[in-house]
């Protein structure tokens, strides 16, 4: 099969999983044309994670947190599924006008799955989809993560279908990675 037809099937592939898993996420979230979206977002903060966290509806659960450390930032229940939101490219002056933010999903170890085929299946992950980063920890925990950025701003519209986007990567990750079907 040539490089083309594959990438082909590949994107057709993704995108049917995107519409599927777009059923699950509430109306308002994927609503085109929603005048809020074209708000701009010109730093990552609480609040204005919060604030696109919130148009998700009763599909979501938020929470602040803190690191051991002190740095504040956001959880996102989705169902089972927790988002952990930290925010980062700080100035140092301003701590409310991040321009980074970093989504991490992380399972526990999971005690049927050989740490070495956990390894090779998250590694397997990171070539399918480049644009995350999947791997297992140090502790055995398998994660999945994305980076953000708002140097010149983003749209809450965009910002919103990124966190969507997020959700769906997750879930694959968890059934492709953590608990796939026996065979």
């Amino acid at each position: 099969m040539h490089r083309h037809s594959v990438l082909r099937a590949w994107s057709i592939g993704i995108a049917a999983c995107l519409l599927g898993a777009a059923a699950h996420v509430p109306a308002m979230a994927q609503q085109p044309g929603n005048a809020d979206d074209l708000t701009e977002v010109d730093a990552f903060t609480p609040t204005s994670v919060r604030e696109i966290l919130s148009s998700f509806g009763t599909a979501v659960t938020i929470a602040d947190r803190q690191t051991p450390e002190g740095r504040t930032f956001v959880e996102a229940s989705f169902g089972q599924l927790k988002i952990n939101m930290f925010f980062t490219a700080c100035p140092p002056e301003q701590p409310s006008q991040c321009q980074g933010l970093y989504l991490l999903a992380f399972w526990p170890k999971p005690a049927e799955r050989n740490l070495i085929n956990l390894t090779q299946a998250a590694g397997d992950f990171n070539r399918l989809y480049e644009f995350s980063k999947a791997g297992v920890s140090v502790a055995g925990e398998p994660f999945v993560a994305r980076y953000l950025i708002s140097d010149f701003g983003v749209k809450r519209g965009t910002l919103r279908r990124e966190v969507t986007n997020f959700v769906v990567l997750a879930q694959r990750f968890n059934a492709e990675v953590v608990s796939p079907p026996t065979r």
